[in-house]
């Protein structure tokens, strides 16, 4: 379905794997490329996120003023991102259009036979069956055979012209293999550090959000502290089910959305103060204005009388 976006994906990985000779290292570059193509969205959608926070405190006071008159509140709200300038959707349409590029990426990784290799679908029946490989879902049957085409190359070329050899290997990890709870070996390393990457990555948000001077409900609270272990939790969990091709790239992944996140929210905290700045300049001038007409209208209306 989303082939349109992984196979072109599937070449330049191929491109970038042509040019490094190593495929953990393809992925992280791979990985590094795919957040430059989307820092676009992402900086829409942060600035979003970050001017409804910034307003959240007057969001807070209006919840509290009008709690007994929802209509009410819903025109003040809306007043109030009149004049703030704040768009409270933003964040989501960056956030849909990056949908589909994160699932196209995913397809790279998780089946490097069909996209990063080139192989039609009939092609990795067939060498699934040269390797008796049988009975499991396409995502394991592409792993398995990952897994053993580089010790058997030689049969396999006899039948796939043009076929690549890829070393899965990678700091003496083969990521074509999928990390078991039953077998304590190396491969645990790639869950274990995607758990934490983000563990880091949910503790750098949450500490952005703090220097922000962002204020939540005791709702909000409790559902982020849920993320906090909800999400290092389903990583570590998925790193166990899956090649661990996929868990280097959720690592890298991870890696560059934090560094992206100290960049980022810095620059737009100071942006926000600025603006702050300059509205509450505005509402001075304005209001220093509106004195002196006002003491320009005492002072004629005194002239007349």
């Amino acid at each position: 379905m989303l082939d349109f976006i992984a196979v072109p994906f599937g070449y330049v990985m191929r491109f970038i794997y042509e040019g490094v000779g190593s495929y953990g290292l393809s992925i992280i570059l791979f990985t590094l490329l795919t957040q430059i193509i989307l820092l676009p969205f992402n900086w829409k959608q942060k600035k979003g996120m970050m001017d409804v926070q910034r307003i959240q405190p007057k969001m807070l006071e209006l919840q509290k003023k009008y709690a007994n008159n929802r209509e009410k509140y819903a025109q003040e709200v809306q007043k109030l991102y009149d004049e703030e300038g704040v768009s409270p959707l933003s964040g989501c349409l960056p956030m849909l259009l990056t949908l589909p590029i994160m699932m196209g990426l995913y397809y790279v990784v998780a089946q490097p036979l069909r996209y990063f290799m080139g192989l039609s679908t009939e092609e990795i029946a067939k060498m699934a069956e040269l390797l008796n490989i049988e009975g499991q879902s396409t995502i394991q049957m592409q792993a398995q055979v990952v897994a053993q085409q580089f010790d058997n190359f030689n049969l396999l070329r006899q039948h796939f012209d043009g076929l690549m050899k890829v070393d899965f290997n990678f700091l003496g990890i083969n990521l074509a293999l999928t990390p078991s709870f039953k077998e304590f070996n190396i491969l645990w390393v790639v869950p274990i550090l995607s758990g934490a990457t983000a563990f880091l990555q949910s503790y750098v948000m949450r500490l952005m959000q703090k220097r922000q001077g962002v204020v939540q409900d005791a709702s909000a609270n409790a559902s982020a502290a849920m993320m906090n272990v909800m999400m290092p939790a389903m990583s570590i969990y998925f790193g166990f089910i899956l090649p661990a091709g996929l868990g280097v790239y959720w690592i890298s992944r991870n890696i560059f959305s934090v560094i992206q996140e100290l960049i980022l929210t810095p620059y737009f905290i100071k942006k926000g103060r600025e603006k702050e700045a300059q509205m509450i300049a505005e509402q001075e001038e304005k209001k220093k204005l509106r004195q002196e007409e006002m003491a320009q209208r005492r002072m004629e209306q005194s002239q007349q009388a």
